[in-house]
C-alpha cells in the first residue's frame, strides 16, 4: 500500500504563497516516494481553492481591532469552535490510514487571537485518536504566545512527535523559549520552507524585463505582525513604482491572491502619478494569480522582486532574482539572514521610495550567489528526507 501523509496547513488560503508551500511540500516528497498519497487539510475549513473561510475579512479585523484583547478571543474562540466542529469529521476522514501527519509550513505558530493555537490543539487531538504519527515541517513560529495559546500549542507534544523542523533560527529560539517542555519531545531543528524548491516544482520561465513590487493590504499586514505597520494607503508601493519608471525600469504591480490586495493593487493604478506610467507601458497592473502555479510563474519571470510578502520573497530566491524584503514582520527578516542576504532586506524604518530603487539597482548588479543558492536548496531537500526518515522505522536519523 501507497505511503499516505496528511499536510496540517492553509493549502486554499487566498494568499497563493499557502499554496505554494503545499505543492512544492507535495512535489518534493513524490520527488523521494513517487506513489506517495499526499493529502490536504486546510487549517481554515476551506476544502478546495476559492473556499472563503471569513467573509468581509477587512471589516471583520476593523472591529476587531476596536476590543480589549480578552474580548477578541472569546470572540474568535466562539467562531472557531463552530468552524472547528464543522471539519472534525472532514479530518478525521482524511487521516484514516495515514502513515504520517504534517503540521507546516508556514506562520502556523502565531498567536493572533488563538487563531492557529486552536486550529493545531484540535488538529492534534485528532491525530492522536487516529494513531498517527507527526511531525512539524518548515513552520514558522511567532513570539507572541498568551498563556492560553502556549498550554493549546503544547498539545501538539502529546501526539507521537517524531520530529519538530523550524524554518529559520529565529523561529528555533522562539519554539524553546515559549513551548513548555515536553516529555522525549525532539529538539527542533532548521528545516528550510518547501517554497525554495518553486523553481523546480513549477519549472523555468522566461523573463519579462519588468521588477515586480508586490502589493499587500496594510491591514492584513497588521494583524499579523509583530513590530508597528504604517498604513499608507500604498502611497510606497505607488512611489517606488514611479520612481523605478523614472529610472527607465519596467514595472509590474502584483499582489498574492487575496482579494483586500487585489483592491489595493487596482485602486494604485488609478492614482495620478501612476496612470500615465500605465498609458506609456512602463507599468503594468498583474492579473491577480488564480492558483500557487501562477503565482510563481509570475514571480520567476521578473528581473528583481520587491515585497513584503514572505513568500514573495521566497518564490523570488528560488528562482535566482535578486529580491528586496521590505520589513513588517520579524520571519521577512529571518528569511534574508537565513541566505545571507541581511543587506537585501529594508527594515520598517529604513524603507523608502529612493531605498528600494537603490535596493533593487544594487540586486541586478550583482548576480545571487550561486554557491549560497545551492546550499540553501539542498538544506530544504535534506529537511524533507529528514522527514521522511522520521517516520520510516521510529527514529529521526540524522
Amino acid at each position: 500500500m501507497a505511503m499516505k501523509i496528511v499536510q496540517f496547513g492553509v493549502a486554499f488560503s487566498p494568499n497563493m504563497g499557502d499554496g505554494i508551500i503545499s505543492d512544492c511540500l507535495e512535489f518534493a516528497l513524490k520527488r523521494l516516494v513517487p506513489d506517495l498519497d499526499f493529502a490536504r487539510i486546510d487549517l481554515s475549513g476551506r476544502t478546495a481553492p476559492g473556499d472563503v473561510a471569513v467573509g468581509n475579512r477587512l471589516l471583520m479585523l476593523r472591529i476587531l481591532a476596536l476590543m480589549p484583547g480578552t474580548l477578541r478571543q472569546r470572540v474568535v474562540s466562539l467562531r472557531l469552535r463552530q468552524l472547528l466542529d464543522a471539519a472534525t469529521p472532514r479530518w478525521r476522514a482524511t487521516l484514516d490510514r495515514a502513515d504520517l501527519a504534517v503540521f507546516g509550513g508556514g506562520q502556523i505558530f502565531s498567536d493572533a487571537d488563538l487563531n492557529f493555537c486552536l486550529k493545531i490543539a484540535r488538529a492534534s487531538d485528532l491525530a492522536v485518536e487516529a494513531g498517527v504519527p507527526t511531525v512539524v515541517h518548515a513552520a514558522g513560529v511567532a513570539r507572541n504566545w498568551s498563556p492560553r495559546g502556549r498550554v493549546l500549542f503544547s498539545r501538539v507534544l502529546e501526539t507521537d512527535l517524531r520530529m519538530i523542523g523550524l524554518r529559520d533560527d529565529r523561529s528555533i529560539a522562539a519554539w524553546n523559549d515559549q513551548m513548555p517542555a515536553g516529555q522525549n519531545a525532539p529538539a527542533p531543528v532548521l528545516t528550510r520552507d518547501p517554497g525554495l524548491l518553486a523553481a523546480a516544482c513549477y519549472g523555468a520561465v522566461a523573463t519579462t524585463g519588468e521588477i515586480g513590487i508586490g502589493v499587500t493590504a496594510p491591514e492584513i499586514l497588521a494583524y499579523h505582525a509583530n513590530i508597528a505597520v504604517r498604513s499608507d494607503g500604498g502611497a510606497l508601493f505607488a512611489a517606488a513604482a514611479a520612481a523605478l519608471c523614472a529610472r527607465g525600469h519596467r514595472v509590474a504591480l502584483f499582489c498574492n491572491g487575496a482579494a483586500e490586495d487585489e483592491a489595493l493593487l487596482r485602486r494604485l493604478g488609478r492614482r495620478a502619478n501612476l496612470a500615465g506610467h500605465v498609458a506609456d507601458g512602463l507599468l503594468r497592473l498583474a492579473a491577480r494569480p488564480d492558483s500557487p502555479a501562477a503565482l510563481a510563474r509570475l514571480i520567476g519571470g521578473f528581473d528583481a522582486i520587491v515585497a513584503h510578502r514572505l513568500h514573495a520573497c521566497i518564490v523570488g530566491y528560488a528562482y535566482a532574482r535578486p529580491v528586496v524584503g521590505l520589513g513588517w514582520d520579524r520571519k521577512v527578516e529571518s528569511f534574508f539572514a537565513s541566505i545571507d542576504g541581511a543587506d537585501r532586506f529594508l527594515g520598517a524604518d529604513a524603507v523608502s521610495a529612493d531605498a528600494i530603487v537603490a535596493a533593487v539597482e544594487r540586486g541586478l548588479a550583482a548576480d545571487i550567489d550561486p554557491a549560497t543558492h545551492a546550499r540553501v536548496l539542498d538544506e530544504t531537500w535534506r529537511g524533507v528526507g529528514r522527514m521522511l526518515a522520521s517516520v520510516a522505522d521510529g527514529t529521526d536519523l540524522t
